[in-house]
């Protein structure tokens, strides 16, 4: 009997790009102030507004586009225009409209597994931006559950394994080390993870390698690969 029943997939950066378009958009913000203040400097006072802001008004890019504007404010020593603030605004807007681009070999991979095993989508963020993106994405059709939680603690994952077998016949595979891996270790499961080019701040974390159900993956097809050995 396999040990593994049901399988969690992260969206953000596992499923699809996501913080290569908060890059960009943190580029723009940068030339936009750049009469004001340089990049280096605005970064870090960026960082402190999202790390103030996710803890109230969660993740997604309602909360780094107000993350933006209290920056600029604080940044300009308030003497940003009405227009630089429209211009702010407008960036966060580009960014909910950008359409959804999937990873390479994620379609095949969930066509692989499908069959096999219950799929879970597990992902965080802003309720309205995420439920758009798993419409667009065309993905929806592969999982049996889709899960949108404000916060990927140990907890969420019990609950949601308790759902779907038990912790200790689920595993859960996405990006993010922090919130993607150890806490679904720490909930009983496996982790697996599965590395992006680039990884925001807020969510690094070191890896607990010389744990008995942490994997490490090359990419999502690799991830799959690990789990069908289990």
């Amino acid at each position: 009997m396999q040990q593994i029943k049901a399988v969690g997939f992260d969206a953000d950066d596992t499923l699809w790009h996501n913080e290569h378009h908060f890059a960009q958009a943190q580029a723009r913000f940068a030339e936009l102030m750049s009469d004001f203040i340089d990049a280096v400097a605005l970064s870090e006072v960026l960082l402190e507004k999202e790390r103030t802001n996710v803890g109230k008004l969660g993740y997604g890019i309602k909360s780094f586009t107000l993350s933006m504007m209290e920056a600029a404010i604080e940044a300009s020593d308030h003497r940003l225009e009405a227009r630089h603030m429209a211009t702010i605004i407008d960036i966060g807007r580009e960014m909910m409209d950008h359409p959804v681009e999937l990873l390479d070999k994620v379609l095949s991979t969930l066509q692989t597994l499908a069959p096999s095993y219950e799929l879970m989508l597990i992902t965080k963020g802003d309720l309205v931006d995420q439920e758009r993106k798993v419409l667009e994405s065309g993905l929806a059709q592969y999982f049996q559950a889709i899960e949108i939680v404000s916060e990927k603690h140990p907890q969420a994952y019990r609950d949601i394994f308790a759902r779907h077998g038990g912790a200790g016949h689920c595993a859960m595979i996405g990006n993010s080390v922090k919130s993607d891996v150890l806490p679904a270790i720490d909930a009983g499961g496996w982790g697996v993870h599965v590395p992006y080019h680039t990884t925001w701040e807020l969510e690094l974390a070191e890896p607990q390698t010389d744990h008995a159900r942490y994997l490490e993956a090359t990419d999502i097809a690799h991830a799959a690969e690990l789990i069908r050995q289990l």
